[in-house]
């Protein structure tokens, strides 16, 4: 009874010995077989037993490890064959197919961007659209409440006319009625004036009585001088301290300015045009330009011809090309 009993713990032992053993060869074989397939290497039975460290017989004495390494080596055939077999041809078709495709996907972004750069020239457009008219109902708004002050200083003279007219019917035969030239003059001068006060303004000259008083002793030919001589400054980017002081240092001495305000039109137009075409050209808009007695006309890359205000129509802004190149 008690031979049996130590037969039998022997055997136990020894299955369970041959178990630990076949679990450690299974182990050594995947951790081959995954090292061979990370390595890109053949998988056989040879390859497998050196790297797991046991003999090629180890492995066919169990059947399941012979048929698992048979799969996979039959699969790394499957895959590799392919691409080994691949002609030059097929590689050629494959890549003009792939370079046409990139082609014509850099073509589809190209035009993208451009319908884009003109969805958003405009939108701009509208919104200086939309500025232009909130600008132009403010300038409205300014020449009404300028001709009801206008009309009131009418209402006035007419009242103050009507007085002495009736002193000299009353007391002298020998009446001259008032000529109504002399009434057209005042009343011209006083528009004068008012836009004479519409021009300071512009430039940023505030009146007071020292500086009204030196306007009404000058002549209108004066005034509008001084005016040409302070916009110059600021135009031409001179430091001013003060630019009252200036316009009356002008208006008192007589200053005569060196540009007339027509030339100084051109000047800036032609200045906004400069920095405008360096910024049109290199956004590709543009590729030449040219000054003729209708205006600045500018060329497409295409070649045609189109003005620097038909541009500008298009929403082709200089702010709209700042804000592009920042």
């Amino acid at each position: 009874m008690l031979i049996n009993q130590g037969k039998n713990r022997r055997i136990t032992a020894l299955n369970n010995a041959a178990l630990e053993k076949k679990r450690l060869a299974t182990e050594a074989t995947d951790k081959a077989i995954r090292n061979l397939t990370s390595l890109n290497q053949s998988i056989t039975v040879a390859n497998v037993a050196r790297l797991a460290g046991v003999s090629t017989s180890y492995i066919y004495k169990y059947p399941e490890l012979k048929e698992r390494i048979d799969f996979l080596k039959n699969q790394q055939k499957l895959v590799l064959t392919p691409l080994k077999s691949a002609s030059n041809n097929s590689q050629t078709t494959i890549i003009y197919t792939l370079r046409e495709e990139i082609k014509r996907l850099s073509t589809m972004l190209g035009e993208s961007k451009q319908a884009n750069q003109l969805l958003i020239g405009k939108i701009y457009q509208q919104q200086e659209t939309q500025n232009l008219i909130g600008y132009l109902k403010s300038e409205n708004k300014k020449q009404t409440e300028k001709i009801q002050e206008l009309q009131k200083e009418i209402d006035s003279i007419k009242q103050e006319l009507q007085f002495p007219q009736t002193s000299f019917v009353s007391n002298s035969a020998n009446f001259i009625p008032l000529d109504d030239k002399i009434i057209s003059d005042d009343l011209i001068d006083r528009a004068i004036n008012s836009e004479v006060k519409s021009q300071l303004e512009q430039v940023g000259i505030r009146l007071n009585p020292t500086l009204t008083k030196l306007i009404e002793s000058s002549s209108q030919q004066q005034v509008k001088n001084a005016i040409s001589i302070v916009k110059e400054a600021l135009f031409t980017g001179t430091k001013v301290r003060s630019k009252v002081g200036l316009f009356r240092k002008a208006l008192e001495s007589g200053w005569m300015p060196s540009q007339l305000d027509e030339e100084r039109e051109v000047n800036q137009l032609e200045a906004t045009f400069s920095e405008w075409y360096k910024l049109a050209k290199a956004s590709g808009l543009v590729i030449a330009s040219q000054k003729t007695e209708e205006g600045i006309i500018v060329y497409e890359p295409n070649g045609q011809a189109i003005s620097f205000e038909n541009m500008l129509e298009r929403g082709w802004t200089l702010d709209y090309l700042q804000l592009q190149n920042q």
